[in-house]
């Protein structure tokens, strides 16, 4: 839950400092980029749900999209609930895999189970992302498909 929500946290700092401070500069580079000016009209309108999707969705780069999202038509509240949906798988598996390699490193741990069990926990969770991912970037591509269709 604390690595969950700091990661959140910070994302929202960043968008903060995007929505604010740097918008301008934001804006600006953003000019160049024509696949962010249809990302943000499917913001405005779908908000939340695009952010969770995007979450997922390996489309942009995450240091940058907080920024970026703060130049966006998204409220706070959309992106935030998003941002904080989203993160919770990545999170979960960094935080498991965390916990397995303590696991199989540490002598006379009291919860130990065969090497094959983290294994096959590991792999049934890294194949749920990936579901989840191409899933998500497949819903993300037909809105921005449906988006050029409009213009």
């Amino acid at each position: 839950g604390v690595v969950l929500l700091s990661a959140s946290i910070a994302a929202a700092i960043s968008f903060a400092i995007g929505r604010t401070l740097l918008r301008d500069y934001v804006e600006k580079a953003l000019e160049d980029y024509p696949k962010f000016a249809k990302l943000d009209r499917a913001i405005g309108k779908e908000g939340f749900k695009l952010m969770l999707l995007l979450r997922l969705s390996p489309v942009f780069p995450f240091a940058l999209s907080n920024y970026l999202y703060g130049a966006s038509s998204i409220d706070f509240a959309s992106f935030f609930g998003g941002t904080l949906l989203g993160f919770a798988p990545g999170t979960i598996a960094y935080v498991y895999t965390g916990y397995v390699g303590k696991a199989l490193t540490t002598e006379g741990a009291g919860d130990v189970y065969p090497w094959y069990i983290y294994l096959g926990g590991l792999t049934l969770f890294g194949g749920l992302l990936k579901v989840l991912a191409d899933t998500a970037t497949r819903i993300v591509e037909e809105i921005e498909a449906e988006e050029d269709s409009v213009l």
